[in-house]
């Protein structure tokens, strides 16, 4: 099963905010077991997979490719590790305060996260859940993306747009 979040980049603070002092949390089941995310590809790999999906779909519908930002990929990167850490899906709700130290000149972004069996399952899903697809074929310039792939083979994405 794939899991996806997403919301604009100023609402999700609250929303998270809000879903955390509700007890809320988006998880993967224990019960799910996906399998080899794919062998031999590292987590490295896997980003430039999502890199290229996200152009692919932007440059199929007459959208200017995105510019990679080596910083936000190591935020998202970071960000990635903590959800598989903890077995949780969720946006980082320091997104805006990370981006200002990335980035100080960004305007607005978008976030996307997700968790699956392989980066392909999940860029389905994004492509197939209308927010995530916002972002995806969004009004942006920059996009940084971060892989972790966990002991028992899911793969666990953070996608951050900004201009």
């Amino acid at each position: 099963m794939t899991k996806v979040a997403s919301l604009p980049a100023r609402a999700s603070r609250a929303v998270v905010a809000l879903m955390i002092g509700a007890g809320v949390v988006l998880a993967l089941p224990q019960s799910a077991r996906p399998a080899e995310a794919a062998p031999g590809m590292s987590a490295a790999d896997l980003a430039v997979t999502f890199e290229w999906a996200i152009d692919t779909e932007r440059t199929v519908r007459g959208l200017a490719p995105l510019t990679v930002d080596a910083t936000v990929s190591g935020q998202a990167q970071v960000w990635s590790g903590g959800m598989a850490l903890f077995h949780t899906l969720v946006e980082d709700r320091y997104f805006g305060t990370e981006m200002a130290a990335a980035a100080p000149a960004w305007h607005y972004g978008g976030e996307n996260v997700g968790v699956g069996p392989s980066a392909a399952s999940i860029e389905a899903a994004f492509m197939a859940s209308p927010p995530h697809r916002a972002n995806i074929l969004g009004a942006y310039t920059h996009v940084g993306v971060g892989v972790f792939v966990d002991s028992r083979g899911a793969v666990w994405v953070t996608e951050r747009f900004y201009s």
